[in-house]
């Protein structure tokens, strides 16, 4: 009995550890009763899960998920993955075709990074296993795509690349973060690669984009003119004040002279009156007041002359 006990220990013991390899989430399932523990390992290396238990492992690290018509601008690790039966290896489909706003068909090429939650593998694994989840993820993605493009114009993919890449990132992440269905995936590098239209459509939008380039050069140019004439007009305007500060500081220059002179001639007026009215009051009293003054200015006159230069000796 001790024999056959340590001869099944012998047995069970190594069988009863698991390894699980860098990059890797596990879940344990229960061989008695087919359920999934709670717990999540997330470090690598040796495990112990029991006899007849075994580990069911996830990738931890981001996943690489392609919508392309060709594959030449994919690493060339991604191609010779794709295709193997790994839930490790990219998904890589065909491009999806979808409707923009104004009802044209188009087919889009994309592509984005994906990576799952640890928390969520129970439910994940109850709802998809661990081999039905990555096709369910395809599903998603273009059902998400689809809806996306039906936001925008068939011209806006060629003018408006980036609002409509945020507005597909924003619905993936919707469709991808449904908790209850274990789908809580973190979403990274969402890329729109490439947006085929009918030749038509692709010509037209050509012509269209040549004629919108033909009216920015216009406008660049009809600004640059307006530039030109603006700085004109300054340099006038600022010649005009210069003038004008010219004329108006010799008119205030002017004025003063003038003022000045007035004030000159007014005293000298004043002072001339008041001389005078000095003078005629010395010959108030007399009976001839205008010729005693006149006699006395040519007095006056005769005095203030050199006898040898006067005419008429005295």
């Amino acid at each position: 009995m001790c024999f056959a006990l340590f001869m099944f220990t012998i047995f069970a013991v190594p069988f009863s550890f698991k390894s699980m390899e860098q990059g890797k989430y596990s879940v344990q399932l229960q061989w008695m009763t087919q359920k999934i523990l709670n717990e999540v390992i997330e470090e690598p290396g040796l495990t112990f899960v029991g006899l007849g238990n075994y580990l069911i492992e996830f990738p931890s690290t981001f996943q690489s998920m392609y919508f392309v018509s060709d594959r030449k601008g994919l690493p060339e690790i991604l191609k010779d993955e794709e295709g193997k039966d790994d839930q490790f290896a990219p998904s890589i489909r065909g491009p999806i075709r979808a409707r923009s706003a104004d009802g044209l068909e188009m087919m889009v090429s994309f592509s984005f990074q994906w990576r799952l939650e640890p928390q969520n593998l129970k439910d994940l694994y109850n709802i998809l296993g661990n081999h039905l989840y990555k096709d369910e993820f395809v599903r998603f993605a273009r059902a998400a795509v689809i809806e996306s493009c039906a936001f925008f114009a068939a011209d806006e993919y060629f003018t408006n690349r980036t609002k409509i890449t945020d507005k597909m990132t924003e619905v993936i992440k919707s469709y991808f973060g449904e908790s209850d269905l274990g789908l809580n995936l973190e979403i990274e590098g969402l890329q729109l690669r490439e947006v085929d239209l009918p030749d038509e459509v692709d010509d037209q939008i050509a012509a269209t984009q040549e004629q919108m380039q033909e009216a920015d050069v216009a406008a660049a140019q009809r600004q640059e003119l307006i530039i030109a004439k603006e700085r004109e007009q300054l340099v006038a305007e600022q010649e005009v004040k210069e003038v004008l500060l010219a004329a108006q500081a010799e008119a205030e220059r002017v004025l003063v002279e003038n003022e000045a002179q007035i004030q000159r001639l007014m005293l000298l007026q004043r002072k001339e009156a008041e001389a005078n009215l000095e003078i005629l009051k010395q010959f108030a009293d007399d009976a001839e007041p205008f010729e005693r003054l006149f006699e006395m200015m040519a007095m006056r006159a005769m005095s203030g002359h050199t006898v040898s230069k006067m005419t008429v000796s005295m």
